[in-house]
């Protein structure tokens, strides 16, 4: 099983604390390939990509339109 973790560094929290998941890609359940796009943050107005750590099942932690913080982890993989 592999996190996926918002890197901690993504942007500076002592500016903007939260950031927004603004879309999942895939749905919970789905099977995904390393390295895939598969949700977008958005903190204030500035979109980032969020890439599977490994290849696997998908396991949302986090819906859409959920608030996080660095580190968050908002979802895992499974092994397929």
């Amino acid at each position: 099983m592999a996190d996926i973790t918002i890197a901690p560094d993504l942007w500076d929290a002592n500016i903007n604390p939260e950031g927004i998941i603004a879309n999942w890609f895939y749905a919970d359940g789905s099977t995904v390939a390393a390295g895939a796009t598969i949700a977008e943050l958005m903190v204030e107005k500035t979109t980032f990509d969020i890439a599977a750590p490994s290849a696997g099942i998908l396991h949302i932690a986090v819906p859409k339109d959920g608030a996080v913080k660095p580190g968050t982890v908002i979802g895992t993989i499974d092994a397929a």
